[in-house]
């Protein structure tokens, strides 16, 4: 008979499964955003290198503190440099319009990762939000294309 830790651990991976589940049938559905995604990570499976022909297109990953989205159906069983930051061909990186959330700023993966508006990245110790749509470039290489809200810590008094 199993003992209470195990079954408590049995259970939360359980949980935890239909949790992933759920999260990855919306954001296939189109039903949720980045920054849906980036505040629910808890819920978001990490990337392995394994089979993903039989994955919906859309379904997302972390990986290296980043959400991407599954775009291309593909086999990385034998690729262990197909990881979402290397095969920019296969996933879509996922942004933020949550200001508390942003991460560093991350170039465009080709046509997939250009930051769109509203959207906020962390450059250089400040929180930027974009002000343009299918923007390939940085709050430190085109300014007028980003709104400075201040510091990291406080996003909230400069919105």
């Amino acid at each position: 008979m199993a003992d209470i830790h195990t079954l408590a651990l049995d259970a939360m991976r359980t949980k935890g499964a239909a949790d992933a589940a759920a999260l990855s049938a919306k954001a296939v559905a189109g039903e949720v955003d980045g920054t849906y995604l980036t505040a629910h990570v808890g819920e978001v499976p990490t990337w392995r290198q394994r089979d993903y022909t039989g994955v919906p297109v859309g379904t997302p990953y972390k990986w290296q503190g980043r959400i991407y989205k599954l775009w291309q159906a593909h086999d990385a069983t034998a690729q262990p440099d197909w990881s979402p930051d290397k095969a920019v061909a296969l996933w879509d990186l996922c942004h933020t319009k949550d200001p508390a959330l942003a991460t560093d700023y991350q170039p465009p993966q080709g046509t997939r990762g250009l930051w769109q508006t509203g959207e906020c990245c962390v450059q250089v110790g400040h929180i930027w939000r974009c002000l343009a749509e299918d923007n390939a470039y940085s709050p430190s290489e085109l300014p007028e294309r980003w709104k400075d809200l201040g510091p990291v810590g406080e996003e909230e008094a400069a919105e």
